[in-house]
């Protein structure tokens, strides 16, 4: 008998997705994976990932792409609309002066693509999402992370406490939109909250590129107000990278450094150390399934026991180096135009050949053993 969905009753299946720009087509490569192993472990050719997790949080472009997946949309439908929409939305703004001083890109062309897929309607609270939803991006004007939620226990989800000022009245469109807004790429996303204008911009900006860690405490912590059970055998985590991208953080000298060439850099260097770091912390704590190393001092730690012993989920991480000496380990070598930068229309055939083929290598039926129902 074919399976309509895969969550176990007294299991709970949590997915992280990083940010990374148009490396999201990785991403894709790996989920579409994990949702051909579902479809035929449940003997449906229809089950989408929405059916096989019960939370679903994103950074960026793995909030565009949990988003996506909370309302119903196949894999394959997601990789439709970044292939479709890429080259309008990385779209170079047509002033000078703009470009130098507030943003490469124009945002009209993104904004336009979220609202056609998701619905100009559609909120934070809306019942076609089919998953609770988390999405992340820094308030810059409180200088903080906002790592928003569709959970109706949530405090500032409360219409009872909240009224009609409760986060989930905000519009889905635009929270991606915001979790999206990379500096020096997209400017500023401005939500009217209360009667008060914020600013948003990029959730890869704070700690949380890779959203994992506080997704497991989202769901764990009693704050949080969902207090699912932990344990290796009642929660698993899976956390999807958008490949890795280790670089000098300046690659001149200190007499040709400038602030132009840094800043970028050093952007870049906190998104992936913080990555990194939330990868650690997530196996600190897990019963690690699935990893390539974190480096050659902690190895993967999948032979090691968790903090306080007790593992607290189950842990799977799917990520690639994609540095040239790595990929010539698939056999694969691309030229110069091809720098998996967050914006390089020259990377897309890259990433799904790489994440075709890292996936094939990486994502086992077996990780899910405990957590998939049985057909």
């Amino acid at each position: 008998m074919a399976l309509t969905t895969l969550r176990q009753p007294h299991t709970k299946a949590l997915l992280a997705l990083d940010g990374g720009g148009i490396r999201g087509l990785f991403s894709l490569q790996i989920l579409k994976r994990i949702e051909e192993l579902a479809r035929k472990h449940a003997k449906n050719p229809d089950l989408r990932l929405c059916d096989c997790f019960d939370f679903i949080a994103g950074t960026s472009t793995g909030g565009m792409i949990a988003a996506s997946l909370s309302l119903g949309l196949s894999v394959v439908e997601i990789e439709h609309f970044y292939l479709e929409n890429a080259a309008a939305i990385f779209t170079r703004n047509s002033s000078l002066i703009k470009r130098l001083t507030t943003s490469r890109y124009e945002s009209t062309a993104l904004r336009k693509a979220l609202q056609d897929v998701y619905g100009v309607d559609t909120t934070l609270g809306s019942n076609r999402l089919r998953t609770l939803l988390m999405l992340v991006m820094l308030n810059a004007s409180t200088s903080s992370p906002w790592p928003l939620t569709n959970n109706p226990k949530s405090r500032y989800n409360d219409f009872d406490l909240c009224g009609d000022s409760s986060n989930l009245r905000l519009p889905l469109w635009q929270l991606v939109r915001a979790s999206a807004a990379a500096p020096f790429y997209f400017e500023p996303e401005a939500i009217e909250i209360e009667g008060q204008k914020f600013l948003f911009f990029d959730g890869g900006l704070t700690p949380y590129n890779n959203p994992a860690f506080k997704l497991f405490q989202t769901a764990a912590l009693s704050t949080y107000r969902l207090n699912w059970p932990v344990g290796s055998d009642r929660m698993m985590l899976v956390s999807v990278g958008t490949g890795l991208l280790p670089r000098d953080l300046v690659s001149e000298t200190v007499d040709t450094v400038n602030f132009i060439k840094a800043v970028p850099a050093a952007a870049h260097a906190l998104m992936y150390t913080s990555s990194v770091e939330q990868d650690l912390m997530c196996r600190s704590f897990g019963r690690v399934v699935a990893g390539d190393q974190i480096d050659s001092e902690v190895g993967d730690l999948s032979d090691s026991p968790a903090i306080g012993q007790q593992p607290m989920f189950t842990y799977a991480r799917y990520n690639a180096d994609l540095s040239k000496q790595a990929l010539a380990q698939f056999g694969l070598a691309y030229d110069q135009n091809v720098t998996f930068s967050l914006d390089c229309l020259d990377s897309i055939d890259a990433c799904i050949e790489v994440g075709r083929k890292v996936a094939r290598e990486i994502v086992k039926l077996e990780h899910f053993d405990g957590f998939w129902a049985k057909t």
